[in-house]
Order: structure tokens, then sequence, then C-alpha cells
């Protein structure tokens, strides 16, 4: 999934554009997600950036590579003190790449990873970084980031013993890694004085498995050691007395009390265990069905669970709790498989609720409409127009079979009603801001489930010019039509043979007594398919088919309709730009014979249309943008 950039013009025209806000995250496990531990802020991946959300506050800072093509994170970490934020490429020749927190500006750029880097963690003093390559890599790298000095390079693991997860101890003496069939401590040493001056000075490090008892052969998803917190300064001079906790793929907590033998554990009684996190108080593992079960630190006693749905009767898997991180003792923040993200307040043994959540897809993003409304609607409706007195709304739809509406006004805090919205036999309630609020752009936020049709992803969308209809077509070829005045649901199964690429509304105008031509506005739903074909829909009629037009060669890649629904403009894989027109009215109309121009070369992806001076313009393969009269088509 490609996040959402929202991005905010500057001031100058000379200026280039900034980012402003990005919905949405692409956290796949415990290492795209990190906090300090005591403030408010944690840190996700989202694509090529790296987002710091600030929870009081509710805003975001962007943290992404200026100086030369950026690349997908994989991974990031913020230091115990909150001050820097560092994030893993992935990809060949991949580097670590450090930033101020406070100014934004990139310190280091870390290069010792030739196949990606998986995993990354600081110290606790903050003097020095670790970062752990992929299998493919398979190198662990300890660097005194802020000189960029590469101090010791190690092989860690053979794609047969990867690692999932690395952290220090609390004291920083030691570096934990965890994966298939493993855990493991490196000692990190002194430094060797080199005998000739000329020569480096180097780290010792030297790695010993830990003794898993009857947890031999198990996956370690996770590996965490708790560091005490006296004010705002991490503590690593407590004592000797460290604690790690691992956890097992299976769901099994593992404790070692400072030394290399496992001498507790507690099985959670769960499918599956992706990662885990420590207060001063609790430790969160995040399990599988959206599942979130705490224990006390030490004792290891029960202390609750947290549940991703508070419905109780339905037995639908909800999806999985795959990264959990405390960013102070009283939050707990929480990604779900589904790219949703929910902050917990921590109240207590068995004592927490929802605080705060993020939404996005978790899926490939298809299609982006705005959403235009002309005041037709009643105000009391949880409807996308209530946002049309100044907020922007537009939809999204995605891979994951969602649907999402979205507001950039938020609400207002004096709102204490509750609101219900729904879309097709799914409904979705905005809780009081004082309970529960969404945050950013995901104010309204609508998942499309409709009984009887299960849809592999949407895959395109069209909105009529007055907001009333959003039309979806599908990877399977059925077409959905929902009435966001009504939340009526309309379903027209195997339109198309594979996916729907494009659909378009006709632009209906308001009928006149003195304009014959007024009165001849058609409104009309066009959709075309990679089954080559285009079909026309009359939305008076509650859509029903007119006709299916099979003149292209090709996938159809988008349709449009101008002309008060006369005309009818398509383009494809078969380097064609077609034309045709539609005449008739009620239940008899006539559609004309084609009109084909042949582009250049090239497949035509995309098609604009100037109703004001009859003007297409076309995106293509090879050929880039073209400007075409309608009329010499």
């Amino acid at each position: 999934m490609k996040p959402i950039r929202k991005l905010k013009k500057p001031q100058s025209s000379c200026s280039k554009f900034e980012l402003e806000e990005i919905i949405g995250l692409t956290v796949r496990n415990a290492n795209g997600f990190a906090s300090s531990g005591f403030d408010s802020k944690f840190a996700y991946t989202a694509g090529c950036v790296a987002v710091l959300y600030d929870v009081d506050l509710g805003t975001q800072s962007h943290f992404v590579v200026s100086n030369r093509l950026p690349k997908p994170l994989a991974c990031v970490a913020v230091s115990h003190d909150g001050s820097y934020i560092a994030a893993g490429e992935s990809g060949k020749q991949s580097a670590v790449i450090v930033w101020s927190s406070a100014s934004l500006a990139s310190i280091s750029e870390l290069n010792g990873h030739r196949y990606g880097v998986a995993c990354t963690a600081f110290s606790p003093d903050g003097k020095h970084l670790v970062s752990v390559g992929t299998p493919q890599d398979g190198y662990l790298c300890l660097w005194d980031w802020r000189s960029g000095t590469l101090i010791k390079k190690l092989k860690t693991c053979s794609p047969f013993s990867d690692v999932a997860s690395v952290s220090f101890s609390a004291d920083g003496k030691c570096i934990l890694t965890a994966g298939k069939k493993h855990i493991k401590i490196w000692t990190v040493g002194l430094p060797v004085k080199s005998r000739a001056k000329t020569e480096a000075v180097s780290l010792t490090m030297h790695g010993k498995h830990v003794n898993l008892g009857h947890h031999k052969g198990c996956t370690f998803t996770d590996i965490a050691s708790p560091v005490k917190i006296n004010g705002n300064v991490a503590d690593v001079n407590g004592g000797d007395f460290v604690l790690v906790y691992a956890l097992t793929s299976s769901g099994v907590l593992c404790v070692l009390h400072g030394g290399l033998t496992i001498t507790q554990s507690v099985n959670l009684m769960v499918e599956k265990g992706y990662a885990l996190s420590t207060s001063q108080e609790f430790i969160a593992c995040a399990c599988n069905n959206g599942i979130v079960k705490l224990y006390t630190v030490g004792s290891l006693e029960y202390a609750g669970d947290l549940h991703y749905s508070d419905d109780k009767e339905n037995k639908a898997t909800f999806p999985d709790a795959i990264a959990c991180h405390f960013s102070t003792s009283e939050k707990l923040v929480v990604v779900y498989r589904n790219q949703s993200l929910y902050v917990w307040n921590i109240h207590g043994k068995f004592q927490a609720t929802k605080c705060c959540v993020l939404v996005s897809h978790s899926g490939c993003i298809w299609d982006i409409k705005n959403l235009s409304c002309e005041n037709m609607h009643d105000p009391s409706l949880a409807c996308v127009a209530r946002g049309c007195t100044g907020g922007v709304s537009f939809a999204t739809c995605s891979a994951d079979g969602t649907i999402r509406l979205w507001d950039l006004a938020l609400q207002s805090a004096s709102t204490e009603r509750k609101s219900t919205f729904a879309i097709g036999q799914h409904h979705v309630t905005t809780e009081p801001l004082d309970t529960l609020w969404l945050v950013g752009a995901g104010t309204f936020e609508r998942e499309s489930v409709v009984s009887g049709v299960i849809t592999k992803g949407y895959r395109s969308m069209a909105v009529s010019s007055d907001g009333k209809h959003l039309a979806a077509g599908d990877s399977d070829g059925n077409l959905h039509i929902f009435n966001l005045y009504t939340s009526d649901y309309t379903c027209i199964q195997d339109v198309h043979v594979g996916e729907v690429l494009s659909l378009n509304f006709s632009v209906p105008v308001k009928k006149s007594i003195n304009s014959v031509e007024d009165s001849e506005s058609y409104y009309f739903l066009a959709s075309s398919g990679r089954d080559k074909t285009i079909h026309l829909f009359d939305v008076n009629r509650n859509f029903h088919p007119i006709a299916r037009i099979d003149d292209h060669s090709a996938a159809v890649s988008s349709v449009k309709l101008t002309g008060n629904g006369h005309k009818i403009i398509s383009c494809g894989s078969d380097r064609s730009l077609i034309f045709h027109e539609v005449a008739g009215s009620d239940k008899d109309y006539n559609i004309s014979d084609p009109h084909q121009q042949k582009a250049s070369h090239g497949t035509i992806y995309d098609i604009a249309i100037d109703p004001t001076t009859e003007t297409a313009v076309t995106v293509g393969q090879a050929s880039g943008f073209k400007i075409v009269p309608i009329h010499q088509i």
C-alpha cells in the first residue's frame, strides 16, 4: 500500500511543495514502529518517509532523504531521549539514516548493508546504533552514528537463522538478537588498543547463544530489555539485574534474568505472537485476531486483554495486532494488519480505553476521487456532504476490498452526538471527540462490506457531480453503486469479465423550458474493463443497462462522457482513442459507429476532458501527454 500524502503549497511560487500530512502507514512488523517510551510521540514507516506522530497534539513530523532518490523504509528506531530518529532502507545498497527530531535535518547516512536493513536500535545512552541486515545481507553493524563510523561488522545469521529483532540490553553492555531458532547475546567489550599508532582502535564483540531449553527450535519474533526511567533519563546504572523478554511466533513469552538461559515463560494461549513492548509496569504482547495481552513486569501476572473490537457476538476474524509500543507508561500504541492504529490509555490492571484511532488501507490504493456537494442533503445525515461548509472531502478504494470516505475538516470539539452512516450493510459509528476520535483525514472512515458479494478488491471509482452517487468497480467485474444520501446500495454483478478499469458519470444539465438542448441532456454512467468492452447505464432508471460497446481490440483503460452525455471517448492498450455519439431517448438509444484515432506509439492510460473547449488530453506509455480537439476525432 502506498500511503496518501497531503501536500501544502508554500507562499512563494518558486518554492517546492512541502509534505503536510500522510494518511496511512507501511508497518509490516514490529521493526517498522518505535517510540522512546516516555513521551507522547511514536514513529512509523510510511513508504519512503519516517513519520513521527504526537498523540497529544495530533500532529505529524516527516523525515525523508532529500539529497537523492529515497528508498522504501523497512524499519525505524527512536533514541531513548526522543531527540533522534533512525530508519533503515530496503533494497540493494541500503542505508540507515539518522535525523534530528527537532530540526528534521539529516544527521548521518550509514552505509553498511548491501541487501536491505531488517531492524535497527539505539543504545540506551544514545551514543551507538545497531543495525541488522536482511537474511540476504546477513550482517550486524555497530555504529558511532554521529561521526558515521562503522565500529564493528559481523556475520550474524544465515538464510536459515535470520534475525527478526534487535535491541540493546538495559545497561547497554550487550546487543540482543532474536529470530529463527535462536536468541543471541553479543557482548560489547572495551576497545582494543593497537601497537601501531597508525592502526585504528577496534571494539571487541562476542556472540553467545542462549540456552533455549524446551523452546529450542522456536522462532522468536521480538526481544526487548526494559530500561528503568528516572524522570526523563534512562537509568542504565540501576544494578546488574537485567531483564530480557522475548516472544515466540507461537505465542510464548520468555524471560532471561541476566544470563544465557530462559528462566521463566508463560503461554499466552494464542495462535500467533508478533511483537512485545515493556513499560515500568506492564509487558504488552501483540497477537493474532486483534488481541493484545498485558502482563505485569517481573511476576508475569496476567493483567488483561485489549481487543480490536468490542463486538462480542461477531465471530469473524479480526486483523492481527502486528506491532505495539508504549509511548509512555500509560499509553500503548498498537498497529494492526489492516494498517489501522489504535492508541490505548492503560489505567491499570484490566482497565484500558481507546483514546485515538488512525485508519488507512491495508492494500494498494487504486483510485481516489473528490466528493462534491450541492447542499442537497439532510444536515442530520452523517454523509460526506456534512463537510461542505469548508472541508475537503474525497473517497479512496483499495485492493483490500474497502472504500473509505474522508473529510479533511475535523469535527468541532463541541460535537457531542453520535452519528451513524452505512454503506451496503455495514454500519460505522463515529463517537464524540471526548470518547473516540479519528485523527487527520480519517474523520469519516467507511468500509463497504456487501452480503453475498465477496470482492477481491476495488479497482476504480466515479462520483456523480451532485455528490449523491458513488460507483465502484471491483477486480471481478462487478459494479457497486452507493447512494451517499440514503445509504441505498445496488450491485450489478458480472458487468465485465475481469477488472473494471474505469468509471465515469455524465454531468446532467438542469432542464429548461425554453431550451430544447437542455431537455435532451443525458444522465449516464459508463464503465470500461480489461475485457475490451464499455457498458452504458441510465442513472435515472436505477442504472438500467443501455448498451455494450466492444470496438476496442485490447483492455479499455479509460472512458469519459462529455457533451451532456451525448459523447463517449475511450482509450486503451490498443493505442486507440475512440469516439462514439449517443442519440435517442428513454428506452431507445442509438450508439454511433466508432471514430478512431491511433496514438503514435504506446498504451494510452487515461483521458481528461475540458468540456468548455471540447478538448481531450491523453497520457500514454511512451508518448507523454497529447492534446486532442474532440471534433477532430
